[in-house]
């Protein structure tokens, strides 16, 4: 049984990497996975404040700051006061952002055509009950 653990994660990382670069193609990979996150976050629901995406992102508001500074030069956020409280600023997303966040999308198309060319849909289920388990 040690063996086959031993021969499973090479397998892993391998799958892995395959995947990441085949939703990699075409796009501009100069963010982190958090400012991407970032960015789908807002894109569901925007402006928010500092303190609700470091609340989902599992980091400091500072941090949001720091992530931000990138996703602002490029144009694809923006930061705007509140209308109710001016001391308040909140991250909205830009419509260059919402562009941005589409090509994700239709990155997840290609992964998941990737996927479904592979296996079937019954190994799919196996496979993301095994990774449940594993997650827990």
């Amino acid at each position: 049984m040690d063996e086959e653990w031993k021969e499973l994660y090479p397998l892993l990382k391998s799958v892995y990497k395959k995947m990441k670069t085949e939703w990699h193609k075409g796009l501009d990979c100069s963010f982190s996975v958090n400012q991407t996150r970032m960015l789908q976050y807002l894109n569901r629901k925007s402006p928010m404040k500092s303190t609700e995406l470091a609340e989902m992102l599992l980091i400091t508001a500072g941090g949001v700051t720091l992530m931000g500074d990138k996703l602002l030069e490029r144009g694809l956020i923006e930061r705007v006061r509140c209308d109710l409280d001016r001391r308040v600023v909140q991250i909205a997303i830009t419509d260059e952002g919402k562009n941005y966040i589409e090509s994700f999308d239709e990155r997840d198309s290609a992964i998941i055509a990737y996927i479904s060319e592979r296996i079937s849909t019954e190994d799919l289920h196996h496979l993301s009950r095994i990774f449940k388990l594993l997650d827990q």
